[in-house]
């Protein structure tokens, strides 16, 4: 046992080693930032049109339109003020790709409507359709339940529930006299009577079921008519507690949970089972706010039983607020889910953004940026496997390379080292300067021998911003680490620029992970690249988010690895580059 904890951590160490290399990007001129400026928009993701967004909301395929309705949190306020007063609403758009998303809309008000328990921000919810049980409500019709701020009280949370007579573009139609339908003061609620919000309803054999966020665990309701709602198990607490969701991980100092969403996945062996997302954190494990997924069933009562451990949808410190496509029915089987993220995390991105590289611009009103689309699988050993939706048929074009040891591609096109780690010379297989930022790459590394042994090196600059990615093939373990001049004298002082330089590992060592892929003959990866994010996939299906807050659309892109043998020349990597529609 001593033995094995001395290999990992010499393992782990021998990784956090890194390279340091300075490129040349042109920095945007900093200009007076606007509620729909663009220096911190992405080109081939989904961008919040105006002010700030963060969580995604839900992920929904309208059958009439023949498109996918996605809602996501929007505050008008813009990025220097999240919480302002204005409040925060559901933003709206459309897509068919994942790449070409429609203008956008405010779906659900940030202010409810007239009434003693009405709404003064609108929160997380899910939207399911109407299957005619749901009062006052037209058959087919799409409703929406959504968490929020009680007017009346000063900011305690509840649920409330609206409908939509334009098929999912705006939910105008307030329920129950715009009254919470579930109410943070109710007995069989909420145990702390505070956290009530982040509601996720399904139907299941005729009735309808609720999973809420309640920050130490998750209450389960269930109702007939869609406004009278119950406690699921009648003569027990109705809760998912933290031991069954967040298995395998302590919970101490962790909390709160948020956005669950509940769905049945096949598995390629034609077994289904129940897939429980949620957003949280392990600090104890060195993780940050992510989203997480965990694999079980339901119990007679509707509530979820694990029968996994909790691991996340992506190992990367800025995949939040995710949410998921598929059926508002837990007996209909879905095949394949969509995912989508966003790219932020609150001790960042929620400090507020420079749009200069010395810090001293005034703060970004518009932010808000997600991920690439995921499709996620369910494999047979219960563990979710993901692509990104930049497939194939994305790319409008492509160049292909191959460099070599000895035959790099970079300037000089003579062979250079970038120093020693503990396995010898770091030498430089490809440099190519002021790229677009928004690139997708697939590169394949290979030698002679059967097995790649040489530890990969990737870094991404953007003038003296940088992402660091340091993966070791033998072992899977693979470290990433990235520094921001943006985040620098923001409204957390130097706070958040210190945490998206150290990291959790501290000292500016940044993040580690085990990828599972280790041992393979070629090793493949795909880089996704945008000016505001970075996005790296393993072939076995993991994959790690980091956002990046530059406002250069060029980047410098550089691959490093050891070669075991540089007399033979044995490293080659193959690099196919591709630019998205």
């Amino acid at each position: 046992m001593t033995t094995h904890l001395a290999l990992k951590s010499a393992t782990i160490l021998a990784i956090m080693a890194g390279t340091a290399m300075m490129a040349s990007t042109q920095i945007h001129a900093d200009t007076p930032s606007t509620l729909t400026s663009t220096e911190h928009v992405q080109k081939d993701h989904l961008n919040v049109e105006q002010g700030w967004g963060n969580d995604v909301q839900n992920i929904v395929w309208n059958s009439t339109g023949q498109y996918y309705d996605i809602y996501f949190l929007h505050s008008a306020d813009g990025g220097d003020n999240p919480f302002g007063a204005q409040g925060q609403d559901w933003y709206h758009t459309t897509t068919k790709d994942f790449v070409h998303y429609t203008k956008q809309n405010s779906a659900i008000s940030a202010f409810g409507p007239d009434s003693q328990y009405t709404w003064k921000s609108a929160w997380t919810g899910s939207v399911v359709t109407n299957k005619g049980n749901i009062a006052g409500v037209p058959k087919g019709a799409k409703v929406a339940y959504f968490s929020g701020l009680e007017k009346n009280d000063g900011g305690s949370q509840n649920i409330w529930a609206a409908w939509s007579s334009d098929n999912g573009k705006t939910f105008s139609h307030v329920l129950n006299n715009a009254n919470p339908i579930l109410d943070h003061s109710w007995d069989y609620t909420s145990a702390n009577h505070a956290d009530l919000r982040d509601s996720s309803v399904f139907y299941k054999n005729g009735e309808m079921y609720m999973y809420t966020s309640e920050g130490q665990e998750i209450g389960v309701y269930k109702s007939k008519d869609g406004l009278k709602w119950e406690k699921a198990d009648k003569d027990g607490e109705s809760k998912v507690k933290p031991a069954t969701f967040f298995a395998g991980h302590s919970w101490t100092g962790n909390e709160p949970i948020e956005c669950p969403a509940l769905r049945t996945m096949k598995m390629a062996n034609g077994k289904t089972k129940q897939v429980l997302f949620f957003g949280a954190k392990d600090a104890s494990q060195s993780e940050t706010t992510g989203t997480y997924y965990v694999v079980g069933h339901l119990d007679k009562n509707g509530l979820f039983v694990n029968e996994t451990n909790a691991k996340r949808v992506d190992q990367g410190s800025d995949f939040y607020g995710a949410n998921v496509s598929g059926s508002d029915d837990i007996n209909q089987v879905n095949d394949s889910l969509n995912a989508l993220g966003w790219v932020g995390n609150w001790n960042t991105t929620g400090s507020g953004l420079h749009s200069d590289q010395k810090g001293q611009s005034s703060l970004a009103k518009r932010l808000g940026v997600y991920s690439s689309m995921r499709k996620l699988t369910l494999n047979n050993d219960l563990t979710l496997n993901q692509t990104t939706g930049f497939g194939d048929d994305t790319f409008k074009s492509r160049t292909f390379a191959k460099a070599t040891t000895k035959s790099p591609l970079n300037a000089t096109k003579t062979q250079s080292t970038n120093g020693q780690d503990t396995n010898g010379t770091i030498y430089n297989l490809y440099d190519n300067a002021n790229e677009n930022a928004n690139q997708v790459y697939k590169l394949s590394f290979n030698q002679k021998a059967k097995q790649y042994k040489g530890r990969i090196y990737i870094e991404i600059w953007q003038g003296k911003d940088y992402i660091k990615f340091n993966y070791d093939p033998t072992t899977g373990y693979y470290n990433v680490k990235g520094y921001s001049s943006e985040l620098d004298n923001n409204n957390s002082g130097q706070g958040a620029s210190n945490y998206y330089s150290n990291g959790l590992l501290g000292n500016g060592n940044g993040y580690m992970n085990q990828s599972g892929y280790l041992n393979t003959g070629a090793v493949n990866l795909k880089v996704v690249t945008d000016k505001s994010s970075v996005e790296f996939f393993f072939p076995n299906g993991q994959s790690y988010t980091v956002a990046r807050y530059a406002t250069s659309d060029k980047q410098d892109f550089k691959i490093y690895t050891e070669d075991p043998d540089i007399n033979q020349d044995t490293n080659t990597v193959n690099i196919s580059k591709t630019v998205v529609k």
